[in-house]
């Protein structure tokens, strides 16, 4: 019996000493952590909507997340000088591989998309990967707040030219974009 019990005191005493300091390590880097995401967030939102200089997240209850049915998942509105120019939406569509996290900026003065970034995601690499890059963003910019479709083809006003071997990655993206769309129509515009 002595020869469980010795092993097994020092086994418990090394899992202790080891959960004792995961706990602490994890306490001491939750806030700079969170800062390090905040500050990465505002970079995001300060590329999409560039002439912003503050950034003011919307209460769930009036950016519409209470009766949330889609992937949107906060909403921010865009200063400059005091003055609102715009707001950025964040959402999380399905997409291939996953949840693919990104913002979609909608300018208040050019009435239109004002681009949109892909905070993470985990879509195959090579294919739909793309979606993370600024050729695929430039696709949405100044792109007018009228539903977006998906095509395999020459693309025309409304439509935007999928990914090749990575339709559902586009996809997910466009109907992200036109459900920060349909957030503007019924919040901000009242349509």
């Amino acid at each position: 019996m002595k020869h469980v019990i010795k092993p097994a005191s020092y086994l418990f005493f090394v899992a202790a000493v080891t959960t004792a300091l995961l706990v602490l390590t994890h306490a001491v880097t939750l806030e700079p952590i969170a800062n390090q995401h905040k500050k990465a967030r505002e970079k995001m939102m300060r590329e999409i909507l560039t002439r912003a200089d503050a950034f003011q997240e919307i209460p769930a209850e009036k950016a519409g997340k209470a009766e949330k049915s889609g992937s949107l998942d906060r909403v921010f509105e865009a200063f400059n000088g005091g003055e609102t120019i715009g707001w950025i939406v964040e959402l999380s569509p399905g997409g291939y591989g996953g949840a693919i996290n990104m913002m979609v900026g909608i300018s208040k003065e050019d009435d239109a998309v004002a681009g949109i970034r892909v905070l993470r995601h985990s879509e195959t690499p090579g294919l739909g990967a793309l979606a993370a890059t600024e050729r695929f963003y430039s696709k949405y910019e100044g792109r007018k707040l009228v539903p977006l479709k998906v095509v395999r083809s020459r693309p025309h006003d409304d439509e935007i030219d999928a990914i090749t071997s990575a339709t559902i990655t586009t996809q997910a993206v466009t109907d992200a974009v036109n459900e920060a769309i349909k957030w503007y129509a019924e919040r901000v515009s009242g349509e």
